[in-house]
């Protein structure tokens, strides 16, 4: 059952999906770690998320990927 937030996400569509891939594909040539990695993975459920709540510009969200990058690299 979706709660009353959920319901109000953006659903995503395979232009939505590219555009995001797109980013998460820079950050993966940046940082060389592979997009399967787990790493990887978290920052791609991030970048999802900001997404569906309405950040879509393409800066930003490239800018949260890197900062959660590094983040995970100091741990």
């Amino acid at each position: 059952m979706l709660d009353s937030q959920s319901a109000h996400l953006k659903a995503l569509d395979s232009a939505d999906l590219s555009h995001l891939r797109a980013i998460l594909n820079a950050i993966c040539c940046e940082t060389g770690k592979p997009l399967r990695a787990p790493e990887t993975q978290e920052i791609a459920a991030l970048l999802i998320s900001l997404y569906r709540h309405g950040v879509a510009d393409q800066n930003k969200l490239l800018s949260v990927g890197r900062l959660a990058s590094a983040r995970k690299r100091r741990r």
